[in-house]
């Protein structure tokens, strides 16, 4: 399929736009709260406050209040959303990329988050602004690789059909479901494969 029979090309942000290590942020949030890493990693899965998070059922009001009565946060507001926040390292080249797609086919954000990270990388990073729309797990109350958030990704964009969108995703389980779900879709393994990919489908040059 070439470039210009795409109608919308959506990018994940995790670990595709923005870098993050689990381990590092883990130990930076075990050791605000005092705790070991893998009590804290164990709590936060367990009791599914990553999901909860990412459907928007959790705000940042009350994670900040769980951490403070059941892990022992000590600081305030401002300083737990920096140690929440502040692990993300921008992956330049693919930022770049899509900055070019953007271009030449409308470009939007798919990603599984929430409001207090999504919140920070719009303050802090450029290529929310390049895109036409996100959309965002917390604000749909869906995640991948569910069937329903590829369904709504195409209403948000205004596509016609599956097959005239393009999903960059680095988990192979959302791009299973989206290649189900009738989209073209690439598994993101880095920029210089990415730009070849895209330039294969015609949506680079």
């Amino acid at each position: 399929m070439s470039g210009d029979a795409l109608e919308a090309v959506f990018f994940d942000i995790g670990n595709v736009l923005l870098h993050f290590n689990p381990t590092e942020v883990l130990q930076e949030v075990a050791g605000a709260v005092g705790r070991h890493p893998l009590k804290v990693a164990e709590y936060l899965w367990t009791s599914r406050k990553i999901e909860a998070l990412e459907r928007g059922e959790l705000g940042t009001e009350e994670l900040y209040r769980i951490f403070r009565e059941e892990l022992g946060f000590t600081g305030d507001l401002a300083r737990f959303k920096t140690v929440w926040c502040d692990h993300f390292r921008l992956e330049r080249r693919t930022a770049a990329i899509l900055k070019k797609v953007a271009k030449r086919v409308p470009a939007y954000l798919l990603s599984n988050t929430h409001a207090l990270h999504y919140e920070f990388i719009r303050e802090n990073y450029a290529f929310p602004r390049h895109v036409r729309g996100a959309v965002l797990s917390h604000e749909l109350g869906m995640r991948k690789p569910e069937a329903r958030i590829y369904a709504a990704a195409l209403k948000i964009a205004g596509v016609s059909r599956p097959g005239a969108a393009l999903l960059i995703d680095d988990l192979e389980l959302n791009v299973a479901a989206a290649l189900k779900a009738g989209f073209q879709a690439i598994r993101y393994r880095g920029p210089e494969d990415l730009f070849r990919r895209l330039q294969a489908l015609g949506v680079l040059v």
